[in-house]
């Protein structure tokens, strides 16, 4: 079974995302990059759509993604779809036959995550200021 475990951050107009791929115990793929999402649960959006959409172009399916924002995943679950983020989540899950699950931030490879976003951002804002 994959798993994907993702996070962002966002702080001064920049976001910064990540997720890594695990297939069992295995770390299989990881991507970071930098975004400019104008709110944190644009962020969250963000990271989560780049990984399914990551997943439909593998052609793999039945992968859980979990997050540490509960909105999202309240979002997309609850059919929430006045955001145009959340519905194309829902559609991207649909397609890949996945699921979305709610984590928290304290779980040991959301915060794996988190790390690498911090580090990212740091290194970002040292660019701009």
């Amino acid at each position: 079974m994959i798993k994907i475990y993702s996070d962002s951050s966002y702080k001064n107009g920049i976001s910064t995302h990540h997720y890594y791929v695990m297939k069992g115990n295995k770390q299989i793929k990881r991507r970071t990059f930098i975004g400019i999402d104008d709110k944190s649960t644009k962020a969250e959006a963000t990271t989560i759509i780049k990984a399914l959409q990551m997943v439909m172009k593998k052609g793999w399916d039945n992968v859980t993604v979990y997050t540490d924002s509960l909105v999202t995943v309240f979002g997309v679950k609850n059919g929430r779809f006045k955001n145009e983020d959340y519905r194309y989540i829902a559609h991207l899950l649909k397609v890949t036959n996945s699921k979305i699950q709610w984590k928290r931030r304290t779980h040991f490879r959301i915060k794996k995550a988190d790390t690498e976003c911090r580090k990212m951002m740091q290194t970002k804002l040292r660019r701009v200021i």
